[in-house]
């Protein structure tokens, strides 16, 4: 019973089964003996800029002020390095974000705790602070600010602003300096500055609890849209109810100077909170991690641990859906993109085996591979793959959708090559790298396609985890399915699901190469060519 419940699982749909059949196009690990991590990447054309920060002095690197310096690389279009610069001073900076500001300029997004080297003027010394920059299209620092008080400040997502200046985003502990107010312990805390570096106003959002901003977007009214966690404790200006004393999910809608228009709070008995937003053209998406089986998340498949969980919204933050995608361990996503079908493509990162979850490459149950999947327009997953080597793999903010088939990704690994992972890290396997790879759909435009009133179909071509051959006539096939290598030597015993119409050709273990196949049916014979790529 077991191996028929299976078999009716592969055969009821072949993409969910198996694995999208993106293929690395290119790939480069960046850095030096000592750690490095990428966090966010964007295009200049068809080159790219990548932040991050890193500890090493060698290598890619060439020169380091202190214990960790932010980082930009910028590559063309197949992962070559074209210049490479550090910032920082004594004491430890990195880049969170990059965005791209008028006229060929950059807004650098991340944070301090030094008092020298790049640093002009720090008011708050011996304490982490937020570090905005502008720079030039090569890298040359045009002003930067610290920004924050005596206490940690921390920033975590930011937007491009109407008047070309830039919304800051993130967390503050401080009650003094450049906050105006905290109503205690870690609010969330938004900064908007002008094209000049010029700080034109703050808002707190908080309670005397903890409450961390994680999430933003501009929105079409030219107000934004802040998401986070919160434990929602009292006082301050969070107002909504939360399920219980653990962290909520958080979303607030804000007008151009930062006014709460609404906001609402989403959870469980567990922890939630809110990573990466979007607006569509009927209301809003959030991507953000569900540890809860309960209240908001009742019904959403939660798998265990964390969850990446996705809900849509209305205009004024209802859930109109809401699931859970992963497995038994943890999951993290930042990035949600709209797909041409008016579905969406998620990028973040796995820990599990089971699942929403196939082919995770890591050997530990502590790393992490990263993880895409597609989902429909009402949440329904379509198809995931893993992409990683034996080690740690992990994604921020680093994704490039080039279009629905096609992204470019900037994560950072420690061991390598194994499987996807086809470079090694500069400090050996154990020290992480950027680990940068470009992939792509190369199934799109060329799937077999034949008379739909008579004839197989075979999809993905080329393909790697699975090849689907699909029969449009009336009678089902009377011998099956014959498989031949580039040889002409018959394949013997190849692992396959028959469902009648519907054969599923399980490739993972097949060598890469040519393959030919014959179907009969009781009327019809067809043949044809399949590509099983590495």
């Amino acid at each position: 019973m077991k191996k028929l419940i299976v078999v009716l699982l592969l055969t009821s749909t072949c993409v969910l089964a198996f694995s999208q059949p993106f293929n690395i196009e290119w790939q480069q690990c960046f850095g030096g003996s000592n750690e490095e991590r990428a966090m966010d990447i964007i295009p200049v054309g068809s080159e790219y800029f990548i932040v991050g920060w890193t500890e090493s002095d060698d290598g890619d690197i060439s020169f380091n002020q202190g214990s960790g310096d932010a980082w930009i690389l910028k590559i063309d279009s197949v992962g070559n390095i074209l210049w490479e610069k550090t910032y920082g001073g004594s004491n430890g900076e990195f880049w969170r974000r990059i965005f791209p500001a008028p006229d060929n300029f950059y807004y650098l997004l991340g944070a301090s705790g030094s008092s020298d080297g790049d640093i002009s003027y720090d008011p708050y010394p011996g304490s982490n602070d937020l570090w905005i920059a502008k720079i030039d299209n090569n890298g040359n620092l045009i002003w930067e600010e610290i920004i924050g008080g005596s206490m940690i400040d921390m920033v975590e997502s930011g937007a491009l602003t109407n008047d070309g200046g830039v919304a800051v985003f993130g967390w503050t502990g401080s009650q003094d300096g450049n906050v105006s107010v905290n109503y205690g312990m870690y609010d969330m805390w938004l900064v908007k500055l002008n094209s000049d570096g010029v700080i034109m106003w703050d808002r707190s959002y908080g309670t005397d609890d903890f409450d961390y901003g994680q999430a933003m977007i501009a929105t079409s009214d030219g107000g934004f849209l802040i998401g986070g966690a919160s434990t929602i404790g009292n006082g301050g200006n969070l107002t909504c109810e939360p399920f219980n004393y653990n962290a909520e999910a958080i979303l607030l809608k804000l007008d151009s100077l930062g006014n709460i228009e609404w906001q609402n709070c989403y959870g469980g008995s567990g922890h939630d909170g809110i990573w990466g937003l979007l607006e569509l053209g009927d209301g809003y998406v959030f991507v953000g991690y569900g540890s809860s089986n309960d209240g908001d998340l009742t019904g959403s498949g939660w798998h265990g641990e964390g969850d990446i969980w996705v809900a849509k919204l209305d205009f004024s933050g209802n859930i109109i859906w809401q699931k859970c995608y992963g497995g038994s361990n943890y999951e993290s996503a930042l990035n949600i993109f709209p797909n041409e079908n008016n579905g969406f493509t998620i990028w973040g990162s796995t820990k599990s085996q089971d699942g929403d979850v196939t082919n995770n490459h890591s050997m530990s149950e502590f790393d992490y591979d990263v993880w895409y999947f597609k989902i429909d327009s009402t949440g329904e997953l379509l198809s995931q793959s893993c992409y990683g080597g034996l080690g740690n793999d992990i994604l921020k903010s680093g994704v490039v959708k080039k279009d629905d088939n096609n992204y470019v990704i900037a994560a950072y690994t420690n061991h390598g090559p194994s499987y996807d992972v086809g470079c090694t890290p500069h400090g050996g396997n154990g020290d992480k790298d950027w680990w940068v790879f470009e992939i792509k759909d190369t199934t799109v435009g060329v799937q077999e396609q034949l008379p739909a009133t008579k004839g197989i179909t075979a999809y993905p071509n080329p393909a790697r985890d699975y090849v689907c051959f699909e029969y449009s006539g009336q009678q089902t096939p009377k011998a099956g399915i014959m498989i031949f290598n580039s040889m002409g030597t018959q394949i013997s015993n190849p692992v396959l699901y028959n469902s009648g119409s519907k054969i599923i050709w399980d490739t993972r273990q097949v060598p890469p190469g040519v393959y030919f196949y014959t179907w009969s049916a009781q009327d019809f014979t067809g043949s044809g060519k399949i590509v099983i790529t590495e």
